[in-house]
C-alpha cells in the first residue's frame, strides 16, 4: 500500500480478500449440502487462517459470506481470532455461484468497505481468484487471495480493474 508523506494511504487503495469455506464434514448424509458444518480439520484450519490475516494487517472491514452452515462457521470461527469485529452479511447469492455472480455481489454488498473478505464456494471462488490474477490459481479449503485495487467505489470491480495478487495462502503452508 502506497502512503504519502502524512502517513495516510491513498483512500482508494482496497484489499479484496477472497476465501474458500474451510473443511466441511461429509459424514451425515441426511444433511442437505447447504446444511453440512466443518469438520475437524475446518474448525482447526478457519482460525489459522484468521490469525495468519492478523499477522499480515489483513483483518477485514466487512465479510460477505454465502449462506451455507459451512461458510457461517468457517467466518464464525475467523471472527473470534480478530480484536475487531467485522460487518457481517450472509447470502444466498454466494452459495455455489460463479465468478461474476460473486463479483456481483462484491458490486452491491461491499458497502464502503476498504479491506472487503469474501467467503464462499469452489468452483466459483478458484475460477474468481484466476481470472483476477491472469494464472490458474487452485483454491483448496479454507485458503486465501489477497488482492490490492485501486477504484472509487466496489461498484467498478471486474474486468478492466487494476487489480495485482499480493498474497495466497493455504492452511497446509501456514
Amino acid at each position: 500500500m502506497t502512503a504519502d508523506e502524512s502517513g495516510q494511504s491513498d483512500q482508494n487503495t482496497c484489499q479484496l480478500i477472497l476465501m474458500r469455506h474451510a473443511k466441511s464434514d461429509w459424514s451425515d448424509h441426511s444433511l442437505s449440502d447447504h446444511e453440512r458444518p466443518l469438520n475437524n480439520r475446518g474448525r482447526r484450519d478457519a482460525p489459522r487462517m484468521a490469525q495468519w490475516l492478523t499477522e499480515i494487517d489483513m483483518v477485514p472491514d466487512v465479510v460477505l459470506s454465502s449462506s451455507s452452515v459451512r461458510t457461517r462457521e468457517t467466518v464464525a470461527l475467523m471472527v473470534e481470532q480478530w480484536t475487531n469485529e467485522p460487518v457481517l452479511s450472509f447470502t444466498d447469492n454466494l452459495y455455489h455461484s460463479s465468478a461474476e455472480s460473486i463479483l456481483t455481489v462484491i458490486r452491491s454488498d461491499a458497502c464502503d468497505a476498504r479491506r472487503l473478505m469474501v467467503v464462499a464456494h469452489n468452483p466459483g471462488m478458484a475460477h474468481l481468484v484466476s481470472g483476477l490474477s491472469n494464472q490458474l490459481i487452485e483454491m483448496p479449503t479454507a485458503a486465501i487471495a489477497i488482492f490490492q485495487l485501486q477504484l472509487a467505489d466496489w461498484n467498478h470491480v471486474g474486468p478492466g480493474t487494476p487489480i495485482d495478487l499480493i498474497q495466497h495462502m493455504r492452511p497446509k503452508a501456514l
